[in-house]
This record gives C-alpha cells, sequence and structure tokens, in this order.
C-alpha cells in the first residue's frame, strides 16, 4: 500500500485507542509518518478535499494584479501616447 500524501510505502501498526484501551491495526507511512485507521477513514469521509493555496504569487503587491498602470507610470517607461 502506497501513502496517499507522499506516496510513500506504508506498513502495518498496531494503536492502542486512548478511550477505550481496545488495540486498533491500521497503516503507518514510512516517509511522512501518516497513520491510518478505520476510525481516521470514517472521519475522512464526506469532507471536502483542501482548497488549493490563494497566495499571492511572488513578487506582487497588494491590489497589483488587474489594475491599469497610472499615466505617470507609462510616460517613465516611454509608452505614453501624446
Amino acid at each position: 500500500m502506497h501513502c496517499l500524501r507522499c506516496h510513500g510505502l506504508m506498513m502495518t501498526i498496531s494503536m492502542k485507542e486512548t478511550a477505550s484501551g481496545d488495540t486498533v491495526s491500521g497503516w503507518r507511512c514510512l516517509l511522512c509518518g501518516e497513520a491510518i485507521d478505520p476510525g481516521i477513514t470514517a472521519n475522512r469521509k464526506g469532507h471536502r478535499e483542501p482548497m488549493p493555496s490563494r497566495a499571492r504569487p511572488p513578487g506582487t503587491v497588494p491590489g497589483e494584479l488587474g489594475r491599469r498602470p497610472k499615466r505617470t507610470q507609462l510616460i517613465e517607461r516611454g509608452q505614453a501616447k501624446h
């Protein structure tokens, strides 16, 4: 079995439930440490996938995207129409 996060190799493990003290079998990734058991799988069902990052691209200034350059900026660049 391969990890859904990093595609690393998963191995079977035994985990102890903290509330009941029962032993549950599950899987743990050898690379990233992701642990999956029946309880985790049941809780993840029905949830949406995480949204992709909405961060600004590196090097941009807030409010800069989609804004037309000012006439003074065009004059400095030599692009102003007379």
